[in-house]
């Protein structure tokens, strides 16, 4: 047998998983005073509908057991006091909240079968309006809290936020960037511009939010092919309507990304390593943007500011709306990559969509709407496949300005 050599095991993880398991009640009074909080990055597209609410009050009145929340313990910058976001749970623990504060009433058993012995003094009421009986139940119903440990890695952290997510939760890798990396403006305009319905319940406390602490408001002048494109498509959960302007205002700024990457002080100053994935290059993107708002006088001011991402936007509206309205309506929301790349390589080429021909536009089409092949037979250029990895991404990045400058010249 060979020789095994002696490890000297550490895990990454230095301390320990804890849990708690406080009521309702305590739970209310703890969010009310900010010791537990909901951050704002709550995607808005994600919303429980009314009927499955009222199911998961029913399950707290009935005492069934519901899947734990997770938390993460941080220590607030302005206060040192110690706080906990709710990492996987937000739209458990904003249904009891929203509940019990009489925000909404419970659906009728026409649209919900509840349990038989709770469904006909529930149905249609508020929480006040309960028998007190049941407005017990719900108040002393004890939920489990899984607490994660303190002081993580940030690399480390995002690793074990993404495992969560990979056994169940609905967070995706940029529901996460937000959450870790929003708290500047910036990021926070990046996560505006994917808003497409202004009524939905959580876009509006996002816009709110946006106004309250950066004086931001939504971006879209005209947002009604945005709302059309997104509205019944899958694609459409999550941030994935945000990270498609991330996606183009990266392209946009590549050579500032190369900068960032070839950059070990600035990956060590921020907590994070570029891993060859494309899911670095957009969380250290992120991590650079809010560092430089956090820390205005600890980094080189590298990114581009929110006047210049303002510019951008304008122009990836125009674009957007030129080729859902009118030029190539029919394009599917799993092509937002490819889109945001081919508009961010347009701005560059063309400047403004009415400087296109017509003849230029049916080539458009084909590269947005075609694959590999039918893009090299009628365009005459090689279009890479990526497969999450950085170096293909950027090789799609500049083989779009390719095909963008080969179309102009027709």
């Amino acid at each position: 047998m060979a020789n095994v050599p002696t490890v000297v095991f550490q895990p990454r993880v230095k301390g320990a998983t804890t849990s708690r398991s406080p009521n309702v009640e305590s739970l209310m009074n703890q969010l009310e005073d900010g010791t537990i909080f909901i951050p704002d990055y709550q995607r808005d597209s994600s919303e429980w509908d009314l009927a499955k609410k009222s199911l998961f009050v029913d399950s707290l009145i009935n005492n069934m057991t519901v899947p734990p929340l997770i938390l993460y313990p941080e220590t607030d910058t302005g206060t040192g006091l110690e706080r906990s976001e709710v990492v996987d749970g937000q739209q458990r623990l904003a249904t009891i909240r929203d509940f019990v504060k009489g925000i909404f009433g419970l659906a009728t058993e026409d649209e919900v079968e509840y349990a038989s012995n709770v469904g006909p003094v529930i149905q249609g009421r508020r929480f006040a309006e309960l028998p007190e009986a049941i407005q017990r139940s719900i108040r002393y119903y004890v939920l489990n809290l899984i607490v994660l440990p303190t002081n993580l890695d940030l690399s480390l952290r995002l690793e074990i936020f993404r495992r969560i997510n990979e056994a169940g939760t609905p967070l995706s890798p940029h529901d996460l960037r937000l959450a870790v990396f929003g708290q500047c403006d910036r990021v926070y305009f990046i996560r505006l511009a994917g808003v497409f319905d202004t009524e939905r319940e959580g876009a509006i406390r996002m816009i709110k939010a946006a106004k309250d602490k950066y004086g931001l408001d939504h971006p879209w002048k005209d947002a009604s092919a945005w709302k059309d494109w997104w509205s019944d498509s899958a694609q459409g959960g999550g941030q994935a309507p945000s990270q498609m302007f991330l996606y183009y205002v990266i392209a946009q700024d590549l050579k500032r990304v190369e900068e960032l990457l070839a950059s070990d002080a600035l990956q060590s100053r921020l907590g994070l390593r570029y891993d060859k994935t494309t899911i670095s290059v957009l969380d250290l993107y992120a991590a650079q943007l809010q560092h430089e708002t956090l820390h205005p006088d600890d980094a080189p001011k590298l990114l581009p500011t929110l006047d210049v991402l303002k510019n951008w936007f304008t122009s990836f509206e125009l674009w957007f709306n030129t080729i859902k309205q009118a030029k190539v309506p029919r394009i599917a929301t799993n092509s937002s990559t490819k889109i945001a790349l081919f508009m961010a390589a347009a701005t560059q080429v063309w400047g403004t969509p009415d400087k296109v021909t017509e003849n230029q536009w049916e080539l458009i089409q084909i590269f947005l709407t075609q694959g590999p092949g039918a893009i090299e037979r009628d365009i005459g250029l090689p279009y890479p496949i990526t497969k999450g990895k950085w170096p293909g991404q950027k090789k799609q990045i500049l083989a779009t300005g390719e095909i963008c400058q080969k179309i102009a010249q027709k």
